[in-house]
Protein backbone atom coordinates (compact mmCIF):
# COMPACT_ATOMS: atom_id res chain seq x y z
CA UNK A 1 0.00 0.00 0.00
CA UNK A 2 1.34 3.53 -0.96
CA UNK A 3 -1.36 6.05 -0.43
CA UNK A 4 -4.01 6.02 2.03
CA UNK A 5 -6.49 8.70 1.50
CA UNK A 6 -8.32 10.08 4.87
CA UNK A 7 -11.98 11.02 4.95
CA UNK A 8 -12.94 13.07 8.13
CA UNK A 9 -16.76 12.99 7.90
CA UNK A 10 -19.63 14.16 10.73
CA UNK A 11 -23.15 14.39 9.01
CA UNK A 12 -21.78 13.85 5.37
CA UNK A 13 -24.08 12.09 3.71
CA UNK A 14 -25.33 14.38 0.95
CA UNK A 15 -22.08 15.69 0.02
CA UNK A 16 -19.72 12.70 0.35
CA UNK A 17 -21.23 10.50 -2.40
CA UNK A 18 -19.87 13.26 -4.59
CA UNK A 19 -16.23 13.03 -3.17
CA UNK A 20 -15.69 9.74 -2.95
CA UNK A 21 -17.14 9.42 -6.61
CA UNK A 22 -14.37 11.93 -7.77
CA UNK A 23 -11.96 9.83 -5.72
CA UNK A 24 -12.56 6.28 -6.54
CA UNK A 25 -13.06 7.11 -10.59
CA UNK A 26 -9.16 7.93 -10.27
CA UNK A 27 -6.35 5.66 -11.38
CA UNK A 28 -2.84 5.47 -9.97
CA UNK A 29 -0.56 2.46 -10.83
CA UNK A 30 0.48 1.90 -7.12
CA UNK A 31 -1.88 0.23 -4.80
CA UNK A 32 -3.90 2.90 -2.53
CA UNK A 33 -6.99 3.07 -0.35
CA UNK A 34 -9.81 5.16 1.21
CA UNK A 35 -10.42 5.54 4.86
CA UNK A 36 -13.67 7.17 5.87
CA UNK A 37 -13.54 8.14 9.22
CA UNK A 38 -17.44 8.62 10.47
CA UNK A 39 -17.25 11.10 13.70
CA UNK A 40 -20.22 10.32 15.36
CA UNK A 41 -22.63 11.12 12.81
CA UNK A 42 -26.33 11.56 13.49
CA UNK A 43 -27.25 10.84 9.90
CA UNK A 44 -26.75 8.22 7.10
CA UNK A 45 -23.39 8.81 6.46
CA UNK A 46 -21.86 5.75 7.43
CA UNK A 47 -24.84 3.41 5.61
CA UNK A 48 -23.92 5.65 2.75
CA UNK A 49 -20.16 5.06 2.83
CA UNK A 50 -20.88 1.07 3.26
CA UNK A 51 -22.90 1.35 0.56
CA UNK A 52 -20.27 2.56 -2.00
CA UNK A 53 -17.69 0.57 -0.54
CA UNK A 54 -19.30 -2.81 -1.19
CA UNK A 55 -18.66 -1.79 -4.83
CA UNK A 56 -14.92 -0.94 -4.59
CA UNK A 57 -12.77 -2.68 -2.11
CA UNK A 58 -10.29 -0.04 -1.18
CA UNK A 59 -12.81 2.09 0.55
CA UNK A 60 -13.42 1.38 3.97
CA UNK A 61 -14.90 3.16 6.77
CA UNK A 62 -13.73 3.06 10.38
CA UNK A 63 -15.08 5.11 13.16
CA UNK A 64 -14.26 7.91 15.69
CA UNK A 65 -16.95 8.25 18.95
CA UNK A 66 -15.12 11.32 19.82
CA UNK A 67 -16.15 14.47 17.95
CA UNK A 68 -14.04 17.08 16.68
CA UNK A 69 -12.10 16.95 12.65
CA UNK A 70 -9.11 16.78 14.14
CA UNK A 71 -9.78 13.53 16.41
CA UNK A 72 -11.17 12.02 13.31
CA UNK A 73 -8.17 13.10 10.98
CA UNK A 74 -5.36 11.46 13.70
CA UNK A 75 -7.96 8.28 14.20
CA UNK A 76 -7.57 8.12 10.06
CA UNK A 77 -3.98 8.70 9.65
CA UNK A 78 -3.77 5.73 12.80
CA UNK A 79 -5.59 3.64 10.77
CA UNK A 80 -3.57 4.03 6.98
CA UNK A 81 -2.40 1.27 5.66
CA UNK A 82 0.47 2.95 3.85
CA UNK A 83 2.94 4.88 5.15
CA UNK A 84 1.88 8.31 3.03
CA UNK A 85 -1.15 9.99 3.50
CA UNK A 86 -3.20 12.63 2.14
CA UNK A 87 -6.07 14.04 3.89
CA UNK A 88 -9.19 15.76 1.86
CA UNK A 89 -12.64 16.49 3.10
CA UNK A 90 -16.41 15.23 2.55
CA UNK A 91 -17.81 18.40 1.67
CA UNK A 92 -15.29 19.49 -1.63
CA UNK A 93 -14.20 17.05 -4.66
CA UNK A 94 -10.32 16.28 -5.65
CA UNK A 95 -9.47 17.49 -8.98
CA UNK A 96 -8.96 14.78 -11.56
CA UNK A 97 -5.13 13.13 -11.07
CA UNK A 98 -5.16 14.50 -7.77
CA UNK A 99 -4.30 11.00 -5.85
CA UNK A 100 -1.55 10.65 -8.41
CA UNK A 101 -0.20 13.85 -7.77
CA UNK A 102 -0.46 13.15 -3.80
CA UNK A 103 1.05 9.65 -4.05
CA UNK A 104 4.16 10.35 -6.28
CA UNK A 105 4.78 13.97 -4.27
CA UNK A 106 4.44 12.25 -1.14
CA UNK A 107 7.26 10.25 -2.46
CA UNK A 108 9.65 12.58 -2.78
CA UNK A 109 8.73 15.23 -0.03
CA UNK A 110 7.80 14.79 3.74
CA UNK A 111 4.38 17.82 3.54
CA UNK A 112 2.48 18.19 0.69
CA UNK A 113 -0.11 20.91 -0.21
CA UNK A 114 -1.99 21.98 -3.06
CA UNK A 115 -4.00 24.77 -4.46
CA UNK A 116 -8.13 25.61 -4.37
CA UNK A 117 -10.06 25.87 -7.08
CA UNK A 118 -13.47 27.79 -6.28
CA UNK A 119 -15.59 28.03 -9.43
CA UNK A 120 -16.85 24.44 -9.77
CA UNK A 121 -18.86 24.29 -6.42
CA UNK A 122 -19.07 28.30 -6.11
CA UNK A 123 -21.49 31.04 -7.60
CA UNK A 124 -18.84 33.70 -8.84
CA UNK A 125 -20.28 36.16 -6.23
CA UNK A 126 -19.00 33.48 -3.26
CA UNK A 127 -16.61 32.61 -4.99
CA UNK A 128 -15.31 36.15 -4.99
CA UNK A 129 -16.32 36.85 -1.06
CA UNK A 130 -12.80 35.77 -0.07
CA UNK A 131 -10.48 36.75 -1.95
CA UNK A 132 -8.33 34.24 -4.53
CA UNK A 133 -5.95 32.33 -2.61
CA UNK A 134 -2.45 32.33 -4.33
CA UNK A 135 -2.26 29.39 -7.12
CA UNK A 136 1.41 29.13 -6.87
CA UNK A 137 2.01 28.70 -3.29
CA UNK A 138 0.92 27.46 -0.12
CA UNK A 139 -0.43 29.72 2.50
CA UNK A 140 1.41 31.68 4.99
CA UNK A 141 1.03 32.73 8.37
CA UNK A 142 1.61 36.62 8.56
CA UNK A 143 4.60 36.05 5.95
CA UNK A 144 6.57 34.19 8.86
CA UNK A 145 5.87 30.66 8.11
CA UNK A 146 3.74 28.07 4.95
CA UNK A 147 1.59 26.08 5.87
CA UNK A 148 -0.65 23.50 4.23
CA UNK A 149 -4.51 23.59 3.12
CA UNK A 150 -6.41 21.22 6.28
CA UNK A 151 -8.51 19.87 2.83
CA UNK A 152 -5.79 19.23 1.04
CA UNK A 153 -3.07 17.68 2.82
CA UNK A 154 -0.64 15.10 2.54
CA UNK A 155 2.25 13.92 4.56
CA UNK A 156 4.37 11.04 5.74
CA UNK A 157 3.21 9.49 8.68
CA UNK A 158 6.94 9.45 9.94
CA UNK A 159 6.26 13.00 10.54
CA UNK A 160 3.09 12.68 12.86
CA UNK A 161 5.42 10.35 14.53
CA UNK A 162 7.81 13.29 15.19
CA UNK A 163 5.68 16.32 15.81
CA UNK A 164 2.68 14.72 17.02
CA UNK A 165 -1.01 14.90 15.14
CA UNK A 166 -3.18 17.58 14.72
CA UNK A 167 -4.04 19.94 17.80
CA UNK A 168 -8.23 19.78 18.73
CA UNK A 169 -7.24 23.24 20.66
CA UNK A 170 -6.52 25.11 17.62
CA UNK A 171 -9.66 23.34 15.65
CA UNK A 172 -10.01 26.53 12.93
CA UNK A 173 -6.43 26.99 12.38
CA UNK A 174 -5.52 23.17 13.41
CA UNK A 175 -3.28 23.28 9.70
CA UNK A 176 -1.68 26.37 10.88
CA UNK A 177 -0.53 25.08 14.06
CA UNK A 178 1.01 21.90 12.63
CA UNK A 179 2.62 24.38 9.78
CA UNK A 180 4.07 25.94 12.69
CA UNK A 181 5.48 22.68 14.08
CA UNK A 182 7.12 21.52 10.88
CA UNK A 183 8.46 24.81 10.17
CA UNK A 184 10.64 24.38 13.59
CA UNK A 185 11.22 21.35 13.14
CA UNK A 186 12.86 22.26 9.50
CA UNK A 187 10.18 20.61 7.23
CA UNK A 188 9.42 22.24 4.58
CA UNK A 189 5.76 22.40 2.78
CA UNK A 190 5.67 21.26 -0.93
CA UNK A 191 3.19 22.84 -3.50
CA UNK A 192 2.33 21.10 -6.16
CA UNK A 193 0.02 22.40 -8.69
CA UNK A 194 -2.28 19.38 -9.95
CA UNK A 195 -2.98 18.30 -6.37
CA UNK A 196 -5.92 20.85 -7.52
CA UNK A 197 -9.17 20.58 -4.82
CA UNK A 198 -12.64 22.18 -5.73
CA UNK A 199 -13.51 24.00 -2.66
CA UNK A 200 -17.49 24.14 -1.45
CA UNK A 201 -17.51 27.58 0.77
CA UNK A 202 -20.23 27.87 2.84
CA UNK A 203 -23.42 29.65 1.48
CA UNK A 204 -25.65 31.75 3.96
CA UNK A 205 -24.76 34.56 5.71
CA UNK A 206 -24.96 33.00 9.14
CA UNK A 207 -22.24 30.26 7.94
CA UNK A 208 -20.17 32.46 6.70
CA UNK A 209 -19.98 34.67 10.25
CA UNK A 210 -19.68 31.18 12.24
CA UNK A 211 -17.02 30.19 10.01
CA UNK A 212 -14.84 33.20 9.66
CA UNK A 213 -15.80 33.52 13.65
CA UNK A 214 -14.20 30.00 13.83
CA UNK A 215 -10.98 30.88 11.78
CA UNK A 216 -10.40 34.01 13.39
CA UNK A 217 -10.56 32.20 17.12
CA UNK A 218 -7.34 30.23 17.24
CA UNK A 219 -5.09 32.59 15.39
CA UNK A 220 -4.23 34.44 18.21
CA UNK A 221 -2.96 31.32 19.75
CA UNK A 222 -0.40 30.47 17.21
CA UNK A 223 0.46 34.10 17.41
CA UNK A 224 1.20 33.24 21.02
CA UNK A 225 2.80 30.06 20.58
CA UNK A 226 5.25 31.56 17.92
CA UNK A 227 6.63 34.25 20.57
CA UNK A 228 6.56 31.26 23.34
CA UNK A 229 9.28 29.47 20.89
CA UNK A 230 10.93 33.25 20.71
CA UNK A 231 10.23 33.44 17.09
CA UNK A 232 8.66 36.62 15.79
CA UNK A 233 5.04 37.40 16.09
CA UNK A 234 2.50 39.10 13.89
CA UNK A 235 2.29 43.03 15.03
CA UNK A 236 -0.68 42.99 16.93
CA UNK A 237 -2.85 45.02 14.71
CA UNK A 238 -2.32 42.95 11.87
CA UNK A 239 -5.66 43.51 10.82
CA UNK A 240 -6.52 47.35 10.69
CA UNK A 241 -7.17 46.95 7.43
CA UNK A 242 -9.78 45.02 7.80
CA UNK A 243 -11.46 46.67 10.14
CA UNK A 244 -11.44 49.86 8.76
CA UNK A 245 -12.66 48.19 5.66
CA UNK A 246 -15.86 47.09 7.61
CA UNK A 247 -16.50 50.68 8.89
CA UNK A 248 -16.18 51.49 5.14
CA UNK A 249 -17.90 49.05 3.54
CA UNK A 250 -21.09 48.44 6.02
CA UNK A 251 -23.42 49.39 3.10
CA UNK A 252 -22.81 46.04 1.20
CA UNK A 253 -24.89 44.43 3.62
CA UNK A 254 -27.60 45.30 1.48
CA UNK A 255 -27.00 42.68 -1.53
CA UNK A 256 -26.42 38.99 -1.53
CA UNK A 257 -22.35 39.14 -2.74
CA UNK A 258 -21.40 42.26 -0.76
CA UNK A 259 -23.27 40.98 2.15
CA UNK A 260 -21.58 37.39 1.77
CA UNK A 261 -18.01 39.50 1.51
CA UNK A 262 -18.94 41.24 5.00
CA UNK A 263 -20.02 38.73 7.21
CA UNK A 264 -17.01 36.43 6.36
CA UNK A 265 -14.48 39.53 7.37
CA UNK A 266 -16.59 40.48 10.04
CA UNK A 267 -16.74 37.04 11.74
CA UNK A 268 -12.94 36.65 11.22
CA UNK A 269 -12.35 39.80 12.72
CA UNK A 270 -14.06 39.04 16.11
CA UNK A 271 -12.70 35.87 16.02
CA UNK A 272 -9.37 36.97 16.07
CA UNK A 273 -11.04 39.55 19.35
CA UNK A 274 -12.59 36.76 21.28
CA UNK A 275 -9.07 34.53 20.61
CA UNK A 276 -7.17 37.52 21.89
CA UNK A 277 -8.94 37.94 25.47
CA UNK A 278 -8.80 34.04 25.63
CA UNK A 279 -5.41 33.58 25.12
CA UNK A 280 -4.10 37.32 26.60
CA UNK A 281 -2.35 38.36 23.71
CA UNK A 282 -3.90 40.65 20.88
CA UNK A 283 -3.56 39.93 17.35
CA UNK A 284 -6.92 42.16 15.51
Amino acid sequence: MRLSVVIPAHNEEHTIPRQLEALLNQTWEHEWEVVVVDNDSTDRTAEVVTRVGMQHPRLRLISEPQRGLCHARNAGIGAAKASAVAICDADDIVGTGWVAAMGDMLAKHEIVTGPHELNRLNPGWLAASRGRPDAMAAPSFHKIFAYPNGNNFGLQRSVVDRLGGFDQRYIGAEDVEFGLRAWRAGISIHFEANAKIHYAFRSTGGELWRQGLGYGKPRPAVAKALAACGEERPARLAGYKSWIWLGLNAWRLVTTKGRARWLWVAGNRIGHLIGSVRERTILL
